[in-house]
């Protein structure tokens, strides 16, 4: 027995004289990096590397991806959805919706999902997807959604427009973005929101509007906790037809502080991947490196995300 426990000790003994700083931050970057791409691959949504060497005074690696937290179809009456049903005017169903029926929001109408499912309530961000039909009723209106959070509209001259509250100290600050994009009253259009506290991304149609709006430094979602999503309520009320209604939320993957010794290279960034957990094309035009400072003499090891996804690492001295 204690000739087992001496070759226990000396086997714990030896692993721990491997883990180096370098191999453990080495090892935390490419964790964070596959997950984010397994994340893309499963929810079938973009994802995103966060890249912060001063977090509070100290750098850390995480992935952040955009999950299905609900959707509606409106294929019927009730209002199912998953996972909790919608509110609306059983007779504002409508035929030859994008995929079956699509609901007509009427005046004197709404649509609202009064309890939205409690993992919206996310402050690192959140999703919307929807197609959607404006009337041709005057404007302004407002499309969709939730006081305290975020809303999205048509102004006066029938400009797209995006509203999110961001914390910034004590008092939520409201951050709104107008577009140059109209929606047609002939068809449905497709809409994408994603704002994940580090940059806006509008898409209509699939097709970006605009270069996605960066916010000066990382900002937390103003959370609104209980609030509904909501649409034809109040003096701006949306008129037309929504179908294929899915909301989203940003959640965060473990953020554990690297190793205090290491001093990760360069400045904040934010990595990008598709829905198909490769590097976004629309960000990323080569593979990305991570570079960090550790050891005495230092050394420089880094940690290459490829276009496709592969993850490769290798050390040298500066």
């Amino acid at each position: 027995m204690s000739i087992i426990a001496s070759l226990l000790g000396l086997g714990i003994g030896v692993f721990n004289n491997l883990a180096t700083d370098d191999r453990l931050a080495s090892g935390q970057i490419q964790d964070a990096m596959r997950a984010a791409r397994l994340f893309a691959l499963r929810e079938g949504a973009p994802a995103s590397v966060v890249i912060d060497p001063s977090a509070d005074g100290e750098s850390v690696v995480y992935g952040l991806g955009l999950r299905s937290v609900g959707n509606w179809h409106f294929e019927d009456e009730v209002g199912s959805g998953w996972p909790v049903p919608a509110r609306h005017d059983p007779d504002g169903l409508i035929g030859r919706g994008v995929i079956g029926s699509a609901l007509e929001v009427r005046e004197g109408h709404e649509l609202a999902i009064p309890e939205p499912p409690t993992r919206l309530d996310s402050p690192f961000g959140f999703g919307l997807d929807v197609y959607v039909r404006p009337s041709g009723t005057s404007r302004p209106m407002t499309l969709l959604e939730r006081p305290g959070c975020w809303a999205v509209r048509l102004d006066g001259d029938d400009l797209l427009e995006v509203s999110v509250m961001l914390e910034d100290g004590k008092e939520p600050e409201e951050h709104r973005r107008t577009t140059n994009m109209r929606l047609s009253p002939d068809r449905f259009s497709r809409l994408t929101v994603v704002c994940d506290g580090r940059s806006l991304h509008i898409a209509v149609d699939g097709a970006r509007v605009g270069q996605d709006t960066r916010f000066d430094r990382p900002r937390r979602l103003s959370v609104s906790r209980g609030s509904p999503v909501r649409s034809g309520a109040g003096f701006e009320a949306f008129e037309g037809a929504f179908d294929e209604l899915r909301l989203g939320a940003v959640v965060a993957g473990e953020n554990e502080p690297l190793p205090a010794e290491v001093v990760l290279e360069g400045g904040p960034r934010l990595v990008r991947l598709d829905r198909f957990g490769h590097l976004d094309p629309a960000h990323h035009r080569a593979p990305v490196v991570v570079s960090f400072l550790s050891g005495v003499p230092p050394k420089r090891t880094s940690v290459e995300f490829g276009l496709l996804g592969s993850v490769r690492t290798w050390s040298e001295t500066p």
